[in-house]
């Protein structure tokens, strides 16, 4: 027993050291960070505290790997203490002694308005070990939200972002509010979000700030309450309904600010985040929310129906912006039909409808896009059938400008045919002429080449068709640039011209190191072989060769 009263008294002497040197070493840096907003009352909420072979940790969040704040040495338990012992006597002891601590520190920014101490003990797990509440900060940080949402509904002006990121919390915070009212809550995410509408990347992050905070609270609050939580080493947390769930009393409210939630992360977070939210939509189906049901089957309700539906005499569109699935059926194969069918996807985009979604085509007539390994999929039919209308060319572009966004991906590729909204309009209209290269261009640059390889085709396919010269070089460098990998060195003694030699040199000179060096490792195999053919290079070709090599090897 004496070994638990020492273990007891060396952690309260950690923590006391701990807050002493926090205070010492960032206690200017504390005071400005909190100064910076009303809505944050301090900086910690939680005290992590391990121990385990004679070492004793403290961090600020719960994590299985990194780095602790703070560590020491730590007198080792043996034998080690059980789960009783550690219940009902060291928890005790460390609460008295932390808390008198803590009390010290009550008022001090270090300190948020509440603040929860875990232990972990090797052999036991994490043990709750003390929660303070500071009911003045509690007060105060109450009153101060309340001014900030009256300052909000009364004054049109945009928001800082810092705001948001605590407002969100807080208004799902149910120590602070016990009764969630999702209304209350979605009208003042509404609120922010009208405000800063007219600045698309500060909305994006006071959107993704809210999207975190109502995550957070559905999967900390609200499915513990009715899920066994099984954390696997690596992968998601897998749920299972609890068996004494009694569905019919669940708070609707509730119900609604996790279905709001799913629909946000569906509809504005990144396409990998997409399956967080629909396995958000299958909880509430499990429990029997209508309003999941209704969604999962119609869409989330957020786009008009005019948006959503349109039927005549030449084609008829249905989109569905959970599955993010658009179906098309072309009752009269025209550049009609193909152009109400590409105003309809660009007019769903504009208002908000996914970059990453597929076609579902009903149509007679089979084109595609003259480049190797692309998906044979209905999403690639539809445009291919399209670029058949020259037409149409201009509303193709049009779309493409409009879909090209990085880490979005048509959902029927995968694997190496993984390819970005807007790819075929791009890869068919690149192969017309030099009209639209500069579109080639811009989509190059966007292109994430790490997850998408059909671009290399596309580049060997352009090269064929058009060949390497002063007007093609900018658009195939561009294309280079995009491609990790691809066989393309034989196709190198179509750069090695006099007049093409200087060209790619210009280019290169304007490019960063490793990009020149890339794209020469592509065109001749190596910076190596680079070398030996300026070396070996006679006459005209003499000077444009030294040329690309500078600019390969520029510092």
């Amino acid at each position: 027993m004496n070994q638990i009263h020492t273990l007891a008294a060396e952690i309260t002497a950690a923590v006391a050291e701990w807050l002493q040197q926090s205070e010492e070493e960032k206690g200017k840096a504390i005071q400005e960070a909190v100064n910076r907003t009303s809505l944050q009352a301090g900086i910690h909420d939680l005290l992590y505290l391990q121990v385990e072979q004679g070492e004793f940790k403290l961090s600020t969040w719960i994590s299985d790997y990194g780095s602790a704040e703070f560590e020491r040495p730590i007198h080792p338990l043996d034998p080690p203490i059980t789960r009783q012992q550690a219940e009902t006597v060291l928890i005790p002891l460390l609460a008295e002694g932390i808390g008198g601590i803590l009390q010290a520190y009550a008022d001090h920014p270090l300190m948020d308005y509440h603040l929860e101490v875990s232990l972990q003990l090797a052999d036991v797990g994490i043990l709750p070990a003390l929660h303070k509440i500071n009911e003045r900060k509690r007060g105060l940080l109450l009153k101060n939200i309340q001014a900030y949402i009256a300052k909000l509904e009364n004054h049109a002006y945009p928001t800082d972002p810092l705001e948001s990121f605590f407002l969100a919390r807080h208004l799902v915070d149910p120590l602070l509010f016990p009764e969630l009212h999702s209304a209350f809550v979605l009208r003042i995410y509404e609120l922010v979000m009208e405000r800063n509408k007219e600045n698309p990347a500060k909305l994006k992050e006071h959107r993704g700030n809210f999207i975190r905070a109502f995550t957070v609270w559905v999967e900390e609050e609200f499915l513990p309450a009715y899920y066994h939580q099984v954390k696997p080493k690596w992968g998601a947390v897998e749920y299972t309904l609890k068996a004494d769930v009694d569905k019919a009393s669940i708070d609707q409210e509730h119900l609604e600010l996790v279905l709001q939630t799913a629909i946000m992360i569906i509809k504005y977070e990144p396409n990998y985040s997409r399956q967080r939210g629909l396995d958000l939509l299958a909880r509430l189906q499990e429990l029997d929310y209508a309003q999941a049901a209704r969604v999962i089957k119609e869409g989330s309700g957020t786009l008009p129906v005019d948006a959503i539906h349109y039927k005549d005499q030449q084609l008829e569109c249905q989109a569905h912006d959970v599955f993010s699935t658009i179906t098309i059926r072309i009752k009269e194969e025209c550049a009609g039909s193909y152009g109400k069918g590409l105003d309809y996807i660009s007019n769903l985009h504009a208002l908000g409808f996914f970059r990453s979604y597929q076609i579902k085509l009903k149509s007679s007539v089979k084109q595609a896009v003259d480049v190797p390994g692309l998906a044979k999929s209905q999403t690639h039919r539809f445009f291919a059938n399209a670029l058949q209308y020259e037409e149409l060319h201009p509303k193709l572009e049009a779309y493409a400008r409009l879909a090209m966004v990085e880490f979005e991906w048509y959902e029927d590729t995968e694997g190496e045919k993984n390819c970005m909204p807007g790819t075929y309009a791009v890869f068919g209209l690149g192969l017309t002429g030099p009209r639209y290269y500069p579109l080639v261009q811009e989509y190059m640059k966007v292109v994430d080449s790490e997850h998408q390889s059909v671009q290399a085709a596309f580049t060997a396919a352009f090269i064929h068709r058009f060949g390497v010269d002063e007007a093609t070089l900018p658009a195939i460098t561009a294309c280079l640039l995009a491609c990790e990998d691809g066989k393309f060195t034989k196709h190198g003694p179509a750069f090695e011209t006099a007049s093409n030699l200087q060209a790619l040199a210009g280019i290169l000179a304007t490019l960063e190191p490793h990009e020149a060096r890339h794209i020469a490792e592509l065109v001749w195999g190596s910076t190596e072989k680079l070398e030996k053919k300026a070396k070996a290079a006679k006459g005209e070709l003499t000077d444009g060769f030294a040329r690309v090599r500078d600019a390969v090897n520029q510092k």
